[in-house]
């Protein structure tokens, strides 16, 4: 009985804890499957591994991840699904949880079955159960769309980037004390850093001490803070800034109020460098200021060219009268003196036309053998009234120059723009040193080019103690229109027109000179020793008589057809005259040796008169006289060295031994 009793309780025992038993398996079972709900319910990937590296436990979203469902997964490892590049970054992190216990956070990259490549950030830890199994439990953050809106946010920037340095102007973002938020290449250029360096920066700490430039970035800040008080765009036509090379570009700007994130007030600038346009709209304007100029001298020089005309003419008459009167040996002293005051006055009148003509640049060239010393004698007392009394001025003379044979007028010219010149260079004061020398050889120089010449000239130099010139300027200071005179004050034209008419009497000039310590111009003039030895030799002499030949005066100013006519008449010429071409022309020119025609005159002209007479009486000969200049004489084509040519005024021995001349009278 008694173990009926025991057996029915051991079995009332045991149907208990298999009841218990059942009921902890359902609570097992309840539990799984909650914690794979929960697992399934989270949006980032998770799994476990044993440290075989094997799946137990995926949830959905690892498998959506890796493509593969839940049963192909659990019991398998990462080598069966992902690339082997892949797999083997995540067996070494397994690996290292499972030798150091340590947990791990790192980014992955995972390729599912479709193909898909996934961003995530993973967390694995080591877990231990109670019977010491080890398990990876890994937590995956999927961090792809993040890396792609990074990597395009950094592609943008970059981009962004791109385009504002590759922008040809100068961008930059500054707040409001004046510090760069943004900045491009260009604009990093100018100071002379990188836009790295710039950003952070104040602006004007980066001028450093130059009290002009910080001037300049003082101006800059003043109108960003104005923009930003009133928030009000600002457009400046153009400014000037001083880059980091110390050149001045002139920028064109555009600046607007700006606010960034945190109501941050900014100013977002854009100037755009119209340095090349400046210069170009400056240089228009030079050009047309010299045009300006030109067309000025030109109507002076025409003026000039008529005066002279008329002027000539009149002297003609003076001085023909006068010498007339000067052969009269009944004049009494009184009336003689009078009449030489005449005739030195007339002489006065005539270098005052041919300064007339320089001024105009219309002189004719009339090369005669010279002394340069005597020249710089006679006009030493008007260089000294044009440099004023604040320069000192002193000559050093060669004691026995070589005489030269150059055009005087032209001479005085370029002896005058070159102390013009070296007064200019010395506004303060300082001395002019001009000097001649005998010269065996030439060194002429400039800039950086040097040239050497051998032979006998007369060297002229003036020297001065101004502010000299860089080699830059020296290798353009004789272009015509180059200036480095202060806007108005110089036309360009001086130092070109000195080099023109050395090239043009056979000589060479060359410049010396240093920033701060002077300049020095050597003229060198070639030695006319067959003029010298003419010059020598020349003496007074008694014009001989003519031997009745014919002479035809065809001039339209009576004044100077009458005293010709004298003169020629008085020298036994048989003289005839006309006051048009016209009536020259009622001659057959039978008879006729010698035609003296001017060459402007209304109706026929003189060279047109040649032609007819020389048709008719080739054996003529012809000389032309005119008081005009040489630019209309050259419109008529006469001025060549074949054609006998005499300019007003001329004195009657001068006329008289002119025809001798012609006429081969002995």
């Amino acid at each position: 009985m008694m173990m009926k009793t025991n057996i029915s309780n051991e079995m009332k025992r045991l149907k208990e804890e298999n009841r218990k038993l059942k009921k902890a398996a359902e609570m097992l079972r309840r539990q799984q499957e909650y914690l794979i709900a929960s697992l399934n319910s989270i949006a980032d990937p998770i799994c476990i591994k044993n440290a075989e590296h094997q799946w137990v436990l995926v949830n959905d979203e690892f498998c959506a991840i890796a493509g593969q469902d839940r049963e192909a997964l659990v019991g398998k490892s990462d080598y069966d699904f992902f690339p082997k590049d892949e797999a083997d970054v995540f067996w070494k992190m397994d690996e290292q949880v499972l030798q150091s216990g340590d947990e791990n956070i790192n980014e992955e990259t995972i390729t599912g079955s479709n193909g898909v490549k996934r961003n995530l950030v993973t967390k694995k830890t080591l877990y231990s159960d109670p019977s010491g199994n080890r398990f990876i439990v890994a937590i995956g953050k999927d961090v792809t769309d993040r890396k792609q809106a990074d990597q395009a946010l950094r592609e943008n920037e970059e981009f962004l980037r791109l385009v504002i340095d590759t922008t040809p102007a100068h961008i930059f973002v500054k707040d409001r004390s004046g510090k760069f938020l943004l900045v491009n290449k260009l604009a990093a250029e100018a100071h002379g850093i990188t836009p790295q360096e710039m950003v952070g920066k104040n602006e004007l700490s980066l001028v450093g001490s130059d009290t002009e430039k910080a001037d300049q970035i003082r101006k800059f800040l003043a109108d960003d803070r104005q923009i930003i008080d009133t928030q009000t765009p600002k457009y400046i036509p153009e400014e000037p800034f001083t880059t980091a090379d110390g050149s001045t570009q002139w920028l064109q700007t555009t600046k607007k109020p700006l606010k960034l994130r945190g109501n941050q007030d900014c100013v977002l600038g854009v100037a755009v460098d119209v340095t090349d346009r400046k210069l170009a709209e400056q240089e228009l304007w030079e050009k047309e200021e010299q045009l300006r100029l030109s067309q000025k001298m030109e109507a002076i020089g025409r003026l000039a060219g008529g005066v002279a005309h008329d002027f000539n003419n009149l002297l003609t008459a003076i001085i023909g009268y006068a010498e007339m009167l000067k052969l009269n040996k009944s004049l009494d002293s009184t009336v003689r003196h009078g009449v030489e005051e005449i005739r030195k006055a007339a002489d006065r009148a005539a270098v005052l036309t041919q300064q007339l003509l320089a001024f105009g640049r219309k002189q004719m060239m009339q090369p005669k053998v010279m002394d340069v010393n005597s020249l710089i004698s006679d006009t030493e007392t008007m260089l000294k009234r044009l440099i004023g009394e604040h320069v000192r001025f002193e000559t050093k003379l060669e004691a026995k120059p070589s005489s030269i044979q150059a055009d005087p007028g032209q001479i005085e010219q370029v002896i005058v723009n070159l102390v013009v010149n070296a007064r200019d260079a010395m506004p303060g004061g300082g001395s002019i040193l001009l000097q001649t020398a005998n010269a065996r050889e030439v060194v002429y120089a400039v800039g950086e080019r040097e040239h050497v010449e051998h032979g006998d000239f007369v060297l002229v130099s003036v020297a001065d103690e101004g502010h000299g010139f860089d080699a830059k300027t020296m290798d353009h200071i004789f272009e015509p229109f180059f200036t480095t005179k202060e806007k108005g004050k110089g036309t360009g034209l001086g130092l070109s027109t000195v080099y023109g008419i050395v090239k043009q009497s056979g000589g060479y000039i060359s410049v010396e000179s240093q920033l701060g310590r002077g300049t020095v111009f050597k003229v060198y003039l070639p030695v006319s020793q067959a003029g010298l030895k003419q010059r020598l030799e020349e003496s007074p002499k008694t014009v001989p008589k003519g031997k009745s030949e014919t002479i035809l005066i065809v001039e339209d100013e009576d004044m100077v057809r009458d005293i010709m006519r004298e003169v020629l008449s008085s020298y036994g010429f048989n003289v005839l005259a006309a006051d048009s071409g016209e009536k020259a022309l009622e001659w057959d020119g039978e008879g006729v040796d010698l035609l003296i025609t001017d060459v402007i005159m209304p109706g026929i002209s003189g060279t047109e008169l040649a032609d007819q007479f020389l048709k008719r009486s080739p054996e003529v000969k012809v000389l032309f006289v005119s008081g005009y200049t040489g630019n209309e004489i050259a419109q008529h084509g006469i001025l060549n060295e074949s054609v006998l040519f005499l300019q007003k005024p001329f004195s009657p021995q001068t006329l008289v031994e002119m025809v001798h001349q012609i006429l081969h009278v002995e």
